[in-house]
């Protein structure tokens, strides 16, 4: 058992592992709990199309609270911890609200994988470094070469979220997170499907149900080989119209997913493999920060 108050000395902690502790709670955030009354009102206000009485919003809420996939989290970690590169479970969109502490967010468009991030064609399966530290002593300069180099419509985004900012996550956009400042940093996260990303919500859950997430451990929950058609049930009831307009898409809207063959995946991973062998970076943070010029300053820093 490791308590909130351990948590919070941990937290304080000026030396910490390579890869600090992020807790994800996704019980603390209940509707009608404490902590939903607390900030949900304000985000209602401040950005009404976020409501849950919005129409085109939240729209797997129509499966009922303890049916439906996992939504909403409350999540907190020290400096330095963070989440590696990944995109949104069941084709959702999400927003992250941070409370206490700055994030720095990296982006990458749908389809244009981070520099050693190496997903399967059909995204089942991502090789990627096991950390955000390791992530960034390896491939920063790639990253950074991206950043000036690339086409528009490929080029990676950085922000950096203050305490009060929300900041909105599309579905199939590649993201990573760092949290920059000491003691425990808190943020509260909410993944939702929508009119907009409608299309590849269907076609994920019918699909791609080996991939479906955020149900699999909960008695209650409408389980991955059922809920496209629990969610098409109460689409036809609520929304016909919006169900028939996605419906009549035949493919992805969302470059992040493709119709890809066994033989592109297996050509794609020859590649990765070949790629690998060739890499002479160092394979971890701690070896390459040995050999680095100020290394004893404690870690990366992006304050």
């Amino acid at each position: 058992q490791f308590s909130l108050k351990a948590y919070h000395q941990y937290c304080q902690w000026q030396l910490l592992e390579e890869a600090p502790l992020y807790l994800f709670d996704r019980t603390a955030l209940a509707p009608n709990c404490p902590l939903w009354k607390d900030f949900h009102p304000d985000l209602n206000k401040t950005c009404p199309y976020w409501s849950e009485t919005a129409p085109q919003h939240d729209l797997f809420a129509l499966l009922g609270e303890g049916r439906r996939p996992d939504h909403t989290w409350l999540i907190t970690g020290p400096k330095r911890s963070g989440s590696v590169f990944h995109m949104d479970p069941n084709a959702t969109h999400a927003w992250n609200a941070a409370v206490k502490g700055r994030k720095r967010w990296i982006f990458y468009p749908p389809g244009v994988p981070p520099p050693g991030v190496h997903p399967s064609a059909d995204a089942d399966q991502v090789a990627l470094p096991l950390t955000v530290g390791e992530w960034i002593f390896q491939f920063w300069d790639q990253h950074v070469d991206r950043l000036l180099n690339s086409p528009p419509s490929e080029q990676p985004l950085e922000v950096t979220a203050f305490p009060g900012d929300v900041i909105f996550v599309p579905h199939g956009w590649w993201h990573m997170v760092i949290n920059l400042d000491e003691g425990m940093n808190i943020a509260i996260t909410h993944n939702y499907a929508s009119k907009s990303n409608l299309v590849d919500v269907l076609k994920f859950l019918s699909e791609k149900r080996d991939q479906v997430s955020g149900c699999r451990d909960r008695a209650e929950s409408i389980k991955p080989d059922q809920l496209h058609e629990e969610f098409v049930k109460v689409m036809k009831e609520y929304h016909p119209k919006w169900l028939c307009e996605a419906e009549s898409v035949p493919h992805w809207t969302c470059a992040a997913w493709s119709d890809s063959t066994e033989a592109d995946d297996t050509k794609k991973r020859r590649k990765i493999a070949d790629e690998r062998a060739d890499n002479t970076t160092p394979s971890s943070i701690m070896s390459k920060a040995k050999t680095e010029e100020g290394a004893s300053s404690g870690g990366f820093s992006f304050s």
